[in-house]
């Protein structure tokens, strides 16, 4: 049995992680499930007096089949009487949290508010909503997204994203907290114990960039010896028809060109040239596949846009056959770059 990680966070990668886990399961039948996943909590805020790990919950509703699959976020079927009701009462809400949804926070407050960590909390959710595979927080202790706009005003990246709708030009993004962070409980074992890592489709710098900025993660994948394998969060020749596609793309591309990078696969290819061994790109970015190489990883071409809610099967097949792949020798030269 191979053992699989998958490190990121939000919509993209939890289509990933849905469809990957069926794979691996076909594989295992009625064994432990032989996924991990490590995801982003630079998202986590307080909401209504509850503690919101949107990439935690994300992946979990998606993995337990309770996602709004149109939506791409909280729970199908859902209600928002309590939210509407806040209104009804005068006090301010631009980030919505259904009334199934708020359950998950309630219980999650009450844990924390126990003395319960992060990881044992996410354990006991996942449990509840029969969810196999391993889910972990990146860390238990608190770090922010913190981005400082062109117009001079700081933001949490929830606010940039919901209530600002992913308008303003962003200047810098910082990840507060994270040098007094360590890796939850976990997560090194796992990426030691990896036959393959997989880098989700996530935004780069929100979702992926708070789990790598850890101290201790990033230097532990750079030691792992399964070969790294990283999926483009961006299709740049594809045109977003959903509202909730466009803005998150705005989101994307507004904080990479804050990295001083393009919105493109290649430019998130170059924000992780230092890990990924193979980067996995949309077909309808293919001519971008040399210009990747260049910068150190080798080119998977395949299709990567997700459908219903899910990933192709042939995107998670492909990735699951990276992992007797191996990794180059560290240090060595490939495409020009010394990793």
């Amino acid at each position: 049995m191979v053992n699989v990680v998958g490190i990121g966070g939000g919509i993209g990668a939890s289509r990933l992680w849905l469809t990957l886990n069926e794979a691996l399961d076909e594989g295992t039948p009625g064994l432990p499930s032989p996924l991990t996943l490590v995801v982003n909590t630079g998202d986590d805020l307080w909401a209504h007096g509850v503690r919101v790990c949107p990439d935690l919950d994300t992946t979990l509703y998606a993995l337990a089949g309770r996602q709004d699959v149109e939506r791409g976020w909280g729970t199908k079927g859902e209600t928002w009487r309590c939210m509407e009701t806040l209104r009804e009462l005068g006090n301010e809400v631009w980030f919505n949290l259904g009334d199934t949804d708020l359950a998950t926070h309630l219980l999650r407050t009450s844990w924390l508010r126990d003395g319960v960590g992060l990881a044992e909390v996410t354990r006991r959710l996942a449990a509840a909503m029969g969810v196999r595979c391993r889910v972990l927080p990146a860390t238990e202790q608190p770090v922010a997204t913190q981005l400082l706009c062109t117009d001079g005003k700081r933001r949490s990246y929830q606010e940039f994203l919901v209530r600002d709708a992913a308008a303003p030009r962003v200047h810098e993004v910082t990840y507060a907290g994270v040098r007094a962070a360590r890796p939850a409980p976990g997560v090194l074992e796992a990426l030691a114990g990896a036959d393959l890592v997989v880098l989700g489709p996530s935004n780069p710098v929100a979702s992926l960039g708070p789990v790598l900025a850890v101290p201790g993660i990033r230097e532990a994948l750079r030691e792992a010896q399964a070969p790294v394998v990283a999926v483009t969060p961006t299709v740049s020749r594809v045109p977003f028809e959903d509202p909730g596609e466009a803005r998150r793309a705005d989101s994307r591309q507004r904080l990479m060109e804050s990295r001083g990078v393009a919105a493109t696969a290649t430019g998130a290819a170059e924000l992780i040239r230092d890990l990924c061994d193979v980067f996995v790109l949309d077909g309808a970015d293919a001519q971008e596949a040399e210009a990747i190489r260049a910068l150190g990883p080798e080119v998977l071409v395949t299709p990567t846009l997700a459908r219903g809610g899910r990933v192709p099967r042939s995107l998670a097949d492909a990735v699951l056959g990276m992992v007797n792949a191996g990794r180059p020798l560290r240090g060595a030269a490939i495409g020009g770059v010394r990793r």
